[in-house]
């Protein structure tokens, strides 16, 4: 009788355990932040990522994985913040210029003590880049780069073609190309500009004065992180912007222009060449009011401004291993494949660049894959905040106010330094 009665205590205790456990299983829920909307089904990459959370679930019975979309621009500050009060999400996707601070805080989970450490060399090789590296802090890696992004010019290849026009690849040749290109667009009858820039100072994409700083100089700031912008380069960047929108190839309203004016702007005809951003590619095409395949994009002279989003796990997150397993879902081949064709998004992974059949329509995916080669990124030794607009008031003051620009320089180099605590 004891027999039976220990039997069916255990019985009854294993079947409570499982009970717990699938329990447990269905309430696991994974809180990711990211600027992507899975339920948005006119964005390419949205499209991939909600493809990648039903297969996640598929294989996870019980788990949820839950995306709270985000404003790019303050995110990862915010995630910050929420790591203090306990409320922050399992996993993050952190803005380039913000991860040092992030890292320094302590706030994302060595990747190592996930999924990492059970890697083959084979598999490390397959994504050991800059960006892969970018993420590393003290032998440790924190993140993986979901989104290798790139600041590119636009181009009407349809344009160029009927004025007999190449592809610019000197500054001389931007300049050139957008003086023929401006004017009345026959097709529509609308005032049609060369260029394509934005000035507003709230948020932005690198405009093309601060890659004319690159190519001329190597770089924005000097070893200590400090702003070099003051100086004669500086100064040659500024007027060369000015001279654009005081010749009329840039129209004088950039100065308040956002980037995403400019992507809308782009794809209704506005312009015939546009400073942009290589991922938003797809989604401009899709959005032209004209044909557009005929969209392409092109590196800029000297060293192309590169970027990212690096995607990392809480370190205070109850549920580590399944947003770890998540992460690395984000990133295998297969996913990795999707960014590619359905989100027009440049391969993370090297195997994927080697299996790429490149065709006319995603020839767009050469000009990335060289930037990501060539380009050029601030250390992630220390923050740079605020750097890829903070140059834009000097072109405000000089257009609108006629401010002297090394003056001008002079003033943003004293904000950055100081918002920076250099």
């Amino acid at each position: 009788m004891k027999k039976k009665l220990v039997v069916a205590l255990m019985t009854a205790a294993l079947g409570m355990g499982c009970m717990t456990m699938t329990a447990m299983a269905e309430d696991t829920t994974i809180r990711m932040w990211t600027f992507l909307d899975p339920t948005n089904t006119e964005n390419g990459r949205s499209v991939a990522l909600s493809q990648m959370i039903d297969e996640f679930e598929a294989e996870n019975e019980g788990v949820k994985v839950v995306v709270e979309p985000q404003d790019w621009n303050t995110m990862t500050a915010k995630f910050l913040a929420a790591t203090t009060s306990g409320d922050a999400p399992d996993i993050i996707w952190c803005a380039r210029d913000e991860l040092c601070g992030v890292l320094n805080a302590g706030a994302l989970e060595p990747l190592e003590n996930l999924f990492l450490g059970d890697w083959s060399e084979e598999e490390i090789a397959d994504v050991d880049d800059a960006y892969f590296k970018f993420g590393e802090k003290d032998g440790k890696h924190y993140t993986l780069t979901l989104n290798k992004n790139c600041i590119v010019l636009y181009y009407r290849e349809d344009l160029l073609k009927d004025a007999g026009l190449e592809v610019p690849k000197t500054w001389d040749d931007i300049v050139a190309c957008a003086t023929a290109l401006t004017g009345e667009d026959e097709a529509t009858g609308q005032m049609r500009y060369g260029l394509g820039q934005s000035f507003a100072t709230e948020s932005n994409d690198p405009q093309l004065l601060l890659n004319y700083i690159v190519d001329k100089q190597g770089s924005l700031f000097n070893e200590d992180g400090t702003a070099n912008w003051a100086n004669d380069t500086g100064v040659e960047a500024v007027n060369w912007t000015v001279n654009c929108i005081n010749n009329g190839v840039t129209p004088k309203e950039s100065v308040n222009t956002s980037i995403e004016d400019l992507y809308t702007e782009f794809a209704a005809g506005k312009y015939a060449m546009s400073i942009g951003s290589g991922v938003r590619l797809s989604t401009v095409r899709d959005a032209a009011t004209f044909d557009g395949s005929t969209i392409q994009i092109t590196t800029i002279p000297g060293n192309t401004i590169i970027d990212g989003w690096f995607a990392g796990i809480w370190s205070g997150s109850e549920n580590k291993e399944m947003a770890g397993k998540f992460l690395e879902k984000m990133y295998s081949p297969e996913s990795d494949q999707k960014w590619v064709e359905l989100g027009g998004q440049a391969p993370c992974r090297k195997s994927t660049v080697e299996d790429l059949e490149i065709t006319d329509s995603n020839r767009y995916l050469e000009t990335m894959i060289q930037a990501f080669e060539e380009g050029w990124l601030p250390s992630n030794e220390m923050p740079f905040v605020g750097w890829k607009y903070d140059l834009n008031p000097a072109v405000q003051k000089v257009v609108t106010d006629g401010a002297d620009p090394l003056a001008a320089l002079e003033e943003c180099e004293d904000n950055f330094n100081m918002a920076n605590d250099r």
